[in-house]
């Protein structure tokens, strides 16, 4: 990617400070200024940092391209994110730009979103950004643009616990149920590890070591979901085992995420499994706040395979440009803009003053730094001028980079998709009942054939004629 001058991104923010107060003058729009609306989650108007960050990046905008935009948040109900913003749209107000985490095959089924192919074939800028399975989900789903690194969780243990069961990194399942059940024998007022409701987040430490490495796998030349594979009984007995021995915090199917964290904080487990680079910096900060030590990030455990399976199907979440915009180009300029060196500096370090200073050409992080996220992209590529990531975020990149594998997955077609939801919903009733021990690992064959007769045949057939 091209690099600009520093000073050209000071001389744009320094314009864009004049904004940054909320003040009458920031929020009045003229006739020569183009409104852009955006939805996004936890991206409230009301939240001030918010509001500057947009008046910074239009500041940053017309000074890139010579045009004037007026950014407006729209609110979203309160409740789950998804539901509430499915029924906005439904219901007609569909602002120009939105992010999707989940539910947007609804919208996108009602022809309301934009098929990005040809923005992103004639744009340099997302050329150069795209990794490679951004560019195969994009291909086979392109209605959702997602710049950042695969969402896959490392795990990362307390550095205290961890040294005193023996500090060293583990690397087969036997290594970490060894650390597991000293960390547990040490510590019985805690569990090790847990999760958020189900085992997803465990699962990219462990899936590939057990064999499951895609979603779809071969067994007697046949393409067969991994949820009924023999691999994946192999693992729900492991996690069975973790579970009895309280390992496995067995509070982990009524956890959200907050809650894990803050178990996290308090000493409740000694681990969990967060997304790679600025989360676990988050985790390490805070942890190291409240505790005063940091935590230590750990890689896939090594088996039949190792790794994190990065599905090839669509983005589960991020930014679709709506059918009913009548300035679509411009929306997908403001994405690209948000993707180059400019834009990366704005989203990337948060407000100068709130979350960094400026020491001349220096950025010099304040300890509000840990408070901010990118509302838009992460674009792994960007070499910026000062880093971003602290040792522990840095660490969980190094190992994306280092395990990541394709997973040669396909979108659902709409036909089969209730289907597929029910078998998801019958996995998730059938696993937890296996890993808490109110089934026996026998059950998992029961499971298999109810699977098959509740459609998993047809699904199974769809995807064997779509993979061979």
């Amino acid at each position: 990617m091209k690099r600009i001058l520093l000073s050209c991104l000071i001389l744009a923010m320094s314009v864009s400070g004049l904004f940054a107060g909320g003040t009458d003058e920031a929020t009045t729009v003229s006739s020569d200024v183009t409104t852009i609306r955006i939805v996004g989650k936890d991206f409230s108007p009301d939240v001030e940092v918010n509001v500057q960050l947009l008046r910074n990046i239009e500041a940053g905008f017309e000074a890139a391209t010579g045009k004037k935009v007026n950014l407006d948040l729209v609110s979203v109900p309160e409740g789950a994110y998804g539901e509430k913003l499915n029924l906005m749209l439904l219901a007609g107000d569909i602002p120009d730009l939105i992010y999707f985490q989940g539910g947007d095959e609804v919208i996108a089924n009602q022809g309301l979103l934009v098929d990005m192919t040809d923005y992103i074939a004639g744009s340099d800028v997302m050329q150069d950004v795209l990794m490679d399975f951004n560019k195969e989900r994009l291909a086979n789903y392109p209605y959702l643009l997602w710049l950042a690194p695969p969402r896959a969780r490392t795990a990362v243990i307390r550095e205290d616990w961890f040294n005193e069961a023996g500090g060293k990194i583990p690397v087969t399942i036997d290594d970490y149920y060894q650390l597991f059940s000293t960390i547990r024998k040490n510590h019985p007022e805690a569990a090790v590890v847990t999760d958020t409701g189900n085992t997803g987040r465990m699962d990219f430490t462990f899936n590939q070591a057990f064999g499951i490495t895609a979603t779809w796998v071969k067994e007697k030349g046949k393409y067969v979901s991994s949820k009924v594979s023999q691999a994946e009984k192999d693992k729900l007995e492991f996690y069975q085992k973790l579970y009895a021995e309280g390992i496995l915090d067995n509070e982990y199917i009524t956890t959200k995420w907050d809650t894990m964290e803050d178990k996290l904080y308090t000493g409740k487990v000694a681990g969990v499994f967060g997304t790679a680079g600025i989360v676990l910096d988050i985790y390490n900060d805070r942890l190291m706040e409240r505790q005063g030590v940091g935590v230590v990030a750990l890689p896939p455990a090594d088996g039949v395979g190792r790794g994190y399976a990065v599905s090839s199907a669509k983005e589960t979440r991020g930014w679709a440009i709506s059918t009913t915009s009548e300035i679509p180009d411009l929306v997908f300029e403001l994405l690209e803009f948000l993707a180059s060196d400019e834009g990366q500096f704005l989203d990337r370090y948060g407000i100068e003053g709130v979350h960094y200073n400026m020491e001349g050409n220096t950025v010099v992080f304040t300890d509000k730094k840990g408070d901010w996220w990118p509302r838009f992209h992460e674009v792994m590529s960007w070499d910026a001028p000062t880093p971003l990531l602290g040792s522990s975020g840095l660490k969980g990149w190094e190992f994306i980079l280092d395990y990541a594998v394709s997973d040669p997955d396909f979108p659902i077609p709409e036909e089969l998709s209730p289907t597929w939801d029910a078998l998801g919903n019958l996995y998730k009733e059938y696993s937890f009942k296996i890993i808490s021990g109110e089934y026996s690992i026998d059950k998992f064959d029961d499971y298999v054939t109810e699977w098959y007769k509740l459609g998993g045949d047809k699904v199974t057939e769809y995807a064997n004629s779509v993979l061979n």
